[in-house]
């Protein structure tokens, strides 16, 4: 990636930018009517805290465009960029200063970008997701006028456009925020901090999919992909939390492997809703045959215990879609971009443990919490 600021400055607004990504609500609709083509999507930010980072798909071999603009629909020039490891290549088009062109490959269709404006405190985050629609033109518009500059606020100044200002400003927030760097660094503290700031959003809520001990001190909160083979590895794992006393188990699909992903994650959360959850997902996570085979639902009905017509229902059923959505959004604020990803929230403490798990380690973490 092309920068115009020295090596250590691009360090620094990289611990920063990882730090700020919470920072940010986010809200992606169609483009309409804007002369952009039909790959383009309006993407617009209001910069309140708490909210969802938005994501957006680049398409491969190809180079997409993300124009900034204010509330007004004037440009807003971008003082730095910053790529994560696994995303596309950026650069600011230096005849469009409010232009960054992003290009990827086969490799490189996950990650962050992250924008930081001239006169703005708050970078511009951007999660590139391989689920997300894809676009090559993508328009950000930031809900308020550059005109009316954060110094103007209360809260930190705004940046500069001179990106030795942009570095300054960002040695300035660490030195007054250390911890703020190990946790950038650490893929496990971030979603470990994510997780304590959106507790009761990650444990208990209606629609999701619960057993062991439903009033047990310490919740552990899969996200998973019955396509996902070191999901299916960690099944044992799972079954060892769900057997231990003062242990609830809460499950959230999360189908990001393509279609026949999708229809797994429905059919089990189909069966959910005649009351034969976990039977369901057993099953789906030792199926060996294909997952997007189209009598899979009759056989699943058949095994466990279901009503096809019924189960088939559910599944194209708007509650069914919008328990996945949930997850989707879920998964987004908490950072979480692959499967699986194990939750430990006990009554005081958080563990995360993104990838696969053994028994011995599910009961390490558990005990680390309760």
């Amino acid at each position: 990636m092309k920068s115009h600021a020295p090596t250590a400055e691009r360090e620094a607004v990289h611990f920063l930018a990882a730090f700020a990504a919470t920072a940010l609500v986010a809200v992606a609709t169609p483009a309409l009517g804007d002369g952009m083509g039909s790959s383009a999507r309006v993407v617009e930010l209001s910069l309140a805290p708490d909210e969802a980072v938005p994501r957006i798909a680049v398409n491969r071999s190809a180079v997409t465009t993300v124009t900034f603009f204010d509330a007004g629909g004037a440009p807003w020039p971008i003082a730095a960029l910053h790529v994560s490891a696994g995303a596309p290549t950026a650069q600011r088009e230096p005849t469009h200063p409010h232009v960054a062109t992003l290009r990827t490959d086969a490799r490189q269709s996950a990650g962050n970008v992250v924008a930081f404006l001239e006169g703005l405190s708050e970078p511009v985050h951007l999660a590139l997701s391989r689920d997300a629609p894809a676009a090559s033109r993508v328009r950000v518009a930031i809900d308020r006028l550059r005109g009316r500059s954060t110094a103007d606020a209360s809260g930190p100044r705004g940046m500069a456009a001179d990106p030795a200002d942009v570095g300054a400003l960002v040695r300035e927030y660490l030195l007054a925020n250390p911890d703020v760097v190990e946790e950038a660094t650490d893929p496990s503290r971030r979603l470990a901090a994510k997780v304590r700031s959106l507790r009761g959003e990650v444990v208990g809520q209606a629609g999701v999919p619960a057993a062991g001990d439903l009033s047990g001190a310490v919740t552990v909160v899969e996200f998973f992909d019955y396509a996902c083979g070191f999901c299916r590895r960690s099944l044992d794992a799972a079954r060892a939390a769900l057997a231990r006393a003062g242990v609830r188990v809460e499950f959230r699909e999360y189908p990001i492997l393509g279609e026949p992903s999708n229809r797994a994650a429905r059919l089990a959360l189909a069966a959910d809703l005649q009351g034969r959850y976990l039977e369901a997902h057993e099953a789906l996570m030792a199926w060996a045959g294909d997952l997007g085979d189209a009598g899979l639902p009759e056989a699943l009905a058949t095994e466990v215990g279901l009503d096809p017509e019924r189960l088939r229902a559910d599944m194209a059923s708007s509650e069914v879609s919008a328990r996945i959505e949930a997850n989707r959004r879920l998964a987004g604020r908490l950072g979480v971009t692959g499967t699986p990803a194990f939750l430990f929230l006990g009554p005081v403490s958080v563990e995360v443990s993104p990838g696969a798990l053994d028994s011995s380690r599910m009961g390490d973490l558990i005990a680390a919490v309760e």
